[in-house]
């Protein structure tokens, strides 16, 4: 790439129409004229003139163009008299050299000896130069394109690079902004905008601020992009503290020489400063590739690139340096360092995009070690979850076993027992027989009824009860009436709950027939904020009619297991039996 574009100052020989009798004298003419050798270069404020001479034949008139390789614009050019071009009057631009082709109009060559008159003005402040390169007049098709080309290669050139390098500012402000642990994202932000600054300088001739600060902010520029360039490079490849600070070091050197030869009114510091300033600058370059270097050598993916790239700004600085010295530079050749900034710039952004496709890449492959986890987490919880519903469902069930042989026990097996001994002893007649057995399947059928589904629903339960109780209640002298039909929606109730209400029912029901007396009898459910209360009512002889007996302590013991509260008192006439439990809507 260093040999292209260092390519490009060389081209078809224009040595045909190279001007070369020179002579110079003041601007006051009280000074006589002097033999020139072309180019020439100098620092302080004054004015002078140019004088260049051509002999042209009489067919060399027409299409003639005068091109002038390198020129301030504080300049004004005469052609035999007629001004081709006058001093810039705009103060916001300055005397950098640039290449200057003039189209030479019929009638302004003559056959014969022709003069070409330049009037050269330093520009303003201390450090103020007048530059004047080679001059060619000869056909327009050659100079033309010569300087076209370095036209695209030298101005156009960093106007490109100034593009690129603010599309990359504009790229990196919200990875940057989103990022800000990550230094190496600011480090280049400022190459980038540091460089643009200088770049700018050699794009375009207009100036953001006076000549004088406008060139030190812009050299300026290119010291801290540098800088900002290794910072970025430390950053991202964590060289020894040492090296940081030769970094800072180096960087200081430049800008203070930088600022003493534009301060201070001396020909000598304004060279001795210019000098060790660009100096500093091609030590930060060495700095630069030596860092890239070493990282390639330890499989850094851009090591080696990024210190091609920084030898290349060095060659480049380097040819640059001796275009402003009048070395190579003479013919008109084009700046090049924009070139090797804007490589650099590209490097260092491919860099950081490879950097943020690895991150996201690593993103990925940690979601998806994620999603995998939890996977498999969401498969074990799964095994957990139906192995613990197999252990709850086989506890449930051993519960449930536990308390139908523990009511088969207490209840049907104890009055099976009690039948045996009665028999065995003789004191079992008919009647009393039947009435037991009739007993023991009625709490058979209890018990049968609350293991069903529907009884969960004490409502349904209390009518599957009173289904039971109806054929051996139609036949006694006695009316009773259920009200148990207008309950709401309930939440359900445990097996065994529901057995205990049923209980407590019967025996209710059965001591009202039993002992009672009575001629009317009245089963009532109903909902009173939040409770159930159900109610066994008589019209009967009430407590007096019997009071001992188990059956009473028997119903308590029964309500206490469930949480509910049993009243048992005279209502006059007879007896009420209310049991109130808590019960929740099934909606709530």
């Amino acid at each position: 790439m260093a040999a292209a574009l260092l390519s490009t100052r060389f081209g078809p020989e224009l040595g045909d129409f190279l001007l070369t009798r020179v002579e110079r004298s003041n601007c006051n003419g009280n000074s006589p004229w002097k033999a020139l050798s072309l180019p020439k270069f100098s620092y302080g404020q004054g004015c002078e003139r140019v004088l260049l001479r051509s002999q042209l034949g009489a067919g060399q008139t027409l299409e003639q163009a005068l091109l002038v390789s390198s020129v301030g614009n504080d300049a004004r050019i005469w052609v035999n008299g007629h001004l081709l071009r006058d001093f810039d009057p705009r103060t916001g631009f300055d005397s950098t050299s640039q290449p200057l082709l003039l189209e030479l109009q019929p009638g302004i060559l003559r056959a014969g000896a022709n003069e070409i008159l330049l009037q050269l003005r330093s520009g303003l402040g201390r450090y103020s130069r007048s530059a004047l390169g080679r001059i060619y007049l000869g056909p327009s098709e050659p100079l033309r394109a010569r300087y076209m080309r370095n036209l695209r290669v030298g101005i156009q050139g960093a106007q490109f690079a100034v593009v690129v390098g603010l599309a990359i500012l504009l790229t990196l402000l919200p990875i940057a902004w989103s990022r800000q642990r990550d230094s190496s994202y600011r480090w280049f932000m400022l190459a980038a905008l540091s460089s643009g600054l200088y770049l700018w300088n050699m794009g375009w001739p207009l100036r953001l601020s006076p000549s004088m600060l406008w060139h030190f902010t812009a050299h300026a520029g290119l010291a801290v992009a540098l800088w900002a360039m290794l910072r970025y490079s430390a950053a991202v490849t964590r060289p020894s503290p040492a090296c940081a600070r030769w970094i800072d070091g180096l960087s200081a050197v430049a800008i203070v020489a930088l600022l003493l030869m534009v301060t201070v009114d001396e020909r000598w510091v304004g060279v001795v400063g210019d000098s060790v300033y660009r100096l500093g600058l091609l030590t930060q370059l060495l700095f630069l590739a030596a860092i890239w270097w070493r990282q390639g050598v330890l499989q850094h993916p851009l090591g080696r690139w990024l210190s091609a790239a920084a030898v290349l700004n060095l060659v480049l600085g380097i040819a640059d340096s001796m275009r402003i010295w009048q070395g190579a530079g003479s013919n008109g050749a084009p700046y090049l360092v924009h070139w090797g900034i804007l490589y650099l710039l590209l490097l260092m952004l491919v860099g950081q995009v490879k950097g943020i496709l690895a991150a996201l890449a690593a993103a990925e492959q940690s979601q998806q070690l994620l999603g995998r986890a939890l996977d498999q987490r969401t498969l074990e919880l799964q095994q957990e979850f139906a192995l613990r519903q197999q252990a709850e469902q086989a506890r449930t069930l051993a519960e449930e076993r536990q308390r139908i042989m523990r009511d088969m026990h207490d209840g049907v097996g104890g009055q099976l027992v009690a039948l045996i001994g009665q028999a065995e002893h003789g004191n079992l007649d008919g009647p009393n027989l039947k009435q037991q057995l009739r007993r023991s399947l009625d709490d058979l059928r209890l018990m049968i009824d609350s293991l069903d589904d529907a009884c969960a629903d004490l409502g349904v339960a209390l009518g599957m009860l009173r289904q039971r109780l109806q054929s051996g209640l139609k036949n006694l002298p006695i009316q009773v009436s259920w009200h148990t039909a207008q309950l709401p929606d309930m939440a359900p109730r445990t097996p065994d709950e529901v057995l205990q209400v049923l209980r407590i029912v019967q025996e209710a029901i059965t001591n009202a027939l039993k002992h009672a007396q009575c001629r009317q009898l009245l089963i009532k459910a109903s909902w009173v904020a939040g409770w159930l209360e159900i109610s066994v009512q008589d019209d009967g002889v009430g407590m007096a009619g019997g009071s001992s007996g188990r059956g009473l302590p028997s119903m308590r013991l029964r309500a206490a297991g469930i949480g509910a509260s049993i009243e048992i008192a005279e209502h006059a006439p007879g007896t009420r039996v209310l049991l109130r439990l808590p019960q929740a809507l099934a909606g709530a």
